[in-house]
């Protein structure tokens, strides 16, 4: 009896960091059948001769939580040879939420991760309330690739405490009803819990986000839910991009794994040496990439984790612009970007480095591609006074980019089996960064015209590495019985495209998009869902449940 699908010929990386070799694979339904051996005849058989067969990639930080609704392919990382997303990051759900708050979630996405409120308003469908009924409506939409989610701190102390959330600690019985919110999510398949601390993550209403109100022992006593159900992730943004303590505190109180977003200078790795030391695993996330971002002064930018910045979070319109023009104003910021600073400061004062990418209007646009450094120096003004004056004579419309930093110094980091890659935010930040295509990135810049590590190794980092984390059942490697999600790809071949902006969002709104080379064909649970880098239609994803 033929096989549904055979891949012939390629070289197999099966995930474990086990060196390729040649062999075929087999797939009946949704599942691995046979890898390696005498393979008979598929209905279908894919010709992988000269090309690399691994598992499919495994996205650990993505923000697709809105986007599904209305781009169930969940584009561009499917294009970058992703299979499987963790959604639910840094705290931001959309679930549980009551209709009244829903408003407000949207402008909180808005703010904090760079999504069109237009596109929110339109392209969400909101036919759920409770985290069960998210994935249940989740499920429903028939996903291109596979969708993991994690219970979000935020969601959860808004639901519980309403307009409170954003104004106070929590009370013990609102922590106990917090708990229960976490317990239900925890029972409907989530793959974990998550939350910010950060100082950038502000609200649509220009007050922090939920979860920075919350003590260090209601994060504590969250995440020990995990423990009652002896599985599950935590993932936190950490308080000033720098503090390591409540990560590790989490870990000895729930004994489960930690993976963190923030700073990590010499001090916070010697408490992490030590907490690993003692059998704790609390891992960092690394970017790949090179920091970059694009941003507008009236969206989420380098600049909000600085108390003067926040207070143009509350403005808009003409309001904003008048507060960029005062002078008072403009001495706080200043203060902010050249005196000391409690935590990590993402601009260091580097003019020379934010140069302007767009303007709107024709007699500004001789400064596209020159720096605010160069165009302080044409005008004979102070740099931060040529940069608030070209954005407000162009409305605020003007676009500028900012490489935060390069690629030197990542390697260690990259082989540091105490880091995970990700990083992604993909479906977030959607005129602001691009680095859904960080897999591609990894594979072409890194592995093959760096040489930084076998292939075999880099192919376990995107995949089993990830997959063991958040407890990924079945999936993130090559293996009879799991399920058959593939990536074939050519290593000789493989790298991201430049990213460019489209208007595809609802409304007609814009986002960055990446395509790539080298991605010859993608299969989630046993259906070739990208074939020669297009999409073919078949959707074959599921919602992933921990159990």
């Amino acid at each position: 009896m033929a096989h549904d699908l055979v891949i012939r010929g390629g070289t197999l990386y099966d995930g474990t960091g086990k060196p390729g070799e040649t062999a075929d694979l087999a797939i009946d339904g949704e599942r691995i059948t046979q890898v390696g051996g005498v393979v008979g005849p598929g209905e279908r058989e894919i010709d992988a001769t000269g090309l690399a067969v691994a598992p499919g990639f495994i996205d650990p930080h993505t923000h697709y939580d809105a986007q599904v609704c209305w781009d169930p392919d969940l584009t561009p990382s499917c294009w970058q040879g992703i299979t499987s997303v963790v959604m639910g990051n840094c705290g931001f759900t959309l679930a549980p939420c009551r209709p009244d708050d829903r408003d407000a979630v949207m402008r909180m996405l808005t703010r904090v991760e760079g999504m069109s409120l237009d596109a929110l308003r339109e392209g969400i469908d909101w036919n759920w309330e409770s985290f069960p009924e998210y994935l249940d409506a989740l499920e429903a939409k028939s996903p291109g690739l596979n969708v993991g989610v994690l219970a979000g701190h935020s969601a959860i102390r808004s639901f519980v405490m309403g307009k409170d959330a954003t104004e106070r600690e929590a009370t013990p019985e609102e922590i106990d009803a917090m708990r229960e919110q976490v317990r239900e999510a925890m029972e409907a398949g989530a793959l974990g819990f998550s939350t910010s601390m950060a100082p950038t993550h502000i609200g649509g209403d220009g007050k922090p986000v939920p979860s920075r109100l919350a003590s260090d022992q209601e994060v504590i006593e969250l995440t020990e839910v995990l423990a009652e159900y002896r599985r599950g992730a935590f993932e936190i943004v950490t308080r000033d991009l720098t503090d390591v303590d409540v990560p590790i505190a989490v870990a000895k109180h729930s004994g489960r794994p930690v993976t963190i977003l923030g700073i990590v200078g010499e001090e916070e790795q010697k408490k992490l040496d030590r907490a690993s030391d003692e059998g704790h695993r609390i891992i960092p996330q690394t970017s790949c990439r090179p920091t970059s971002m694009e941003f507008r002064l009236d969206e989420m930018g380098v600049f909000d984790q600085m108390p003067s910045w926040q207070e143009t979070a509350k403005l808009e319109g003409a309001e904003l612009r008048a507060l960029l023009r005062d002078p008072s104003f403009r001495k706080r910021f200043r203060r902010d970007i050249e005196g000391d600073f409690e935590g990590y400061r993402l601009f260091q004062g580097d003019w020379d480095g934010v140069s302007v990418l767009t303007a709107s209007i024709p007699e500004l646009r001789k400064h596209v591609g020159a720096s605010v450094a160069t165009i302080a120096a044409a005008r004979s003004v102070d740099p931060l006074d040529a940069f608030l004056d070209v954005a407000v004579e162009d409305d605020l419309h003007m676009q500028f980019g900012y490489t935060i930093s390069g690629d030197e110094g990542r390697g260690p980091g990259l082989l540091d089996e105490n880091q995970m890659i990700g990083l992604s935010d993909a479906g977030a930040h959607l005129t602001l960064l691009a680095d859904h295509a960080y897999t591609t990135y990894f594979l072409g810049r890194w592995v093959r015209e760096r040489g930084l590590m076998p292939l075999e190794q880099a192919v376990r980092k995107l995949t089993s590495v990830p997959a063991e984390f958040f407890g990924i059942p079945e999936r993130g490697v090559l293996r009879t019985g799991y399920f058959a999600d593939v990536v074939l790809f050519d290593p000789e071949r493989i790298l991201n495209h430049e990213p460019e902006l489209v208007a595809d969002l609802p409304g007609g709104n814009q986002r960055l998009v990446t395509r790539a080379d080298g991605i010859e064909a993608v299969i989630v649970n046993g259906g070739v869902m990208i074939e020669g880098g297009e999409l073919t239609g078949v959707r074959r994803g599921h919602v992933i449940r921990g159990a």
